[in-house]
């Protein structure tokens, strides 16, 4: 890992790729918090100490897209990731990092490895 270990959220509601995302950035030495739900994200008060966030655009209970927000605007670097289109992004967060599924464990690690490095 290129800097200090980050606090991350990863926000996925399949639990195999979940866990898979948090074994790489876990061995990397960045603290993890896995939430299945938008409602399960929301839960994490304030959203303000996550320095890093993996936010799956397609969830049971709706778009990440609030979550999205109290993230940026707590100073939260935010990748989405989706399998499907990604036209139905708002457009004001569509300057965030964007990784099309399939997407491996170990590349979404590399760029909060480098979103870590980066401050």
């Amino acid at each position: 890992m290129a800097g200090p270990g980050v606090h991350v959220l990863v926000l996925e509601d399949s639990v195999l790729v979940a866990m898979a995302i948090e074994e790489e950035l876990a061995e990397r030495g960045h603290a993890v918090t896995l939430a299945a739900t938008v409602a399960a994200a929301q839960m994490h008060a304030g959203l303000d100490h996550f320095a890093v966030a993996l936010l799956d655009l397609h969830l049971p209970d709706g778009t990440p897209f609030e979550v999205a927000r109290d993230l940026e605007r707590a100073g939260c670097r935010i990748a989405l990731v989706s399998g499907a289109d990604v036209d139905g992004v708002p457009a004001e967060l569509g300057h965030h990092t964007l990784f099309q599924k399939p997407v491996t464990p170990v590349r979404l690690a590399d760029w909060v490895d480098a979103m870590a490095a980066a401050g």
